[in-house]
């Protein structure tokens, strides 16, 4: 058998010859240097289409590649589990009582039997727990849990921080992290906004400019208070009230 463990190239296999409906010794690599363009994975409920995207995924983050995840399903944040020693504990807290109770199994007999199933299948494709060792010693997992506590809460408010100086000292670093901000406030509630055109975009970018650039950080409660009396008298060659 070929070696897996080169740089750039993904374990997802062995070929199968579908003729003789039989496993080939010769394995199925994948080069990472394909990952520059697109793809999509189709097929039916079952037929693998999940276990060859984490295989692509765990080969990724072997290599120190790094990957965005977005799942609103929520079987991808299973890369997570990753049990190098193997061991009935590390498999317990995870199964289901129902598949136990079905196979006439106590939960601590059926949780060694998940991890005696995935030493030996994972063995006889070639891997070891030395690999899933440099998987978990490779990685740093983060789950983010948009409007949920269950991960990494994402806020939106936590952006009317004042950036670190060197945006701010930058003239076009600080318009752009402003207009991505307000473009991205302003969506949130269903504006369409020109950041040339938009007063609504012209107005909230001209506080988060004065806001910031005076180090000052703002949460939603004061930029709207700042919306309603704004921090300045005039707006390009318009006063505030006639803007």
């Amino acid at each position: 058998m070929q070696d897996f463990e080169k740089l750039g190239v993904f374990y997802l296999g062995r070929n199968f010859d579908l003729a003789s409906k039989s496993m080939q010794d010769d394995l199925l690599l994948y080069d990472s240097k394909d990952l520059v363009t697109h793809a999509v994975c189709v097929g039916m409920t079952g037929s693998g289409k999940t276990g060859l995207c984490i295989s692509l995924l765990e080969e990724a983050a072997l290599d120190g590649v790094p990957s965005i995840i977005i799942d609103p399903k929520g079987d991808m944040t299973n890369l997570l589990l990753t049990f190098p020693d193997l061991r009935k504990e590390d498999f317990s807290p995870w199964i289901n009582a129902e598949d136990a109770q079905k196979k006439g199994l106590s939960l601590e007999d059926y949780a060694a039997k998940q991890a005696e199933n995935w030493k030996n299948g994972l063995a006889s494709w070639g891997e070891d727990s030395a690999r899933i060792q440099r998987l978990r010693d490779t990685c740093d997992f983060t789950i983010y849990t948009p409007g949920s506590n269950a991960g990494i809460p994402v806020s939106i408010l936590k952006s009317f921080s004042a950036p670190p100086a060197e945006i701010v000292n930058d003239p076009e670093l600080l318009q752009e992290r402003i207009n991505t901000t307000v473009t991205g406030l302003l969506g949130l509630i269903g504006i369409e906004s020109d950041p040339i055109r938009s007063r609504e975009h012209i107005l909230i970018s001209t506080i988060l400019a004065d806001a910031w650039t005076k180090g000052s950080n703002l949460d939603l409660a004061s930029l709207i208070q700042q919306i309603q009396t704004p921090p300045v008298k005039q707006i390009g060659v318009l006063g505030i009230e006639s803007f």
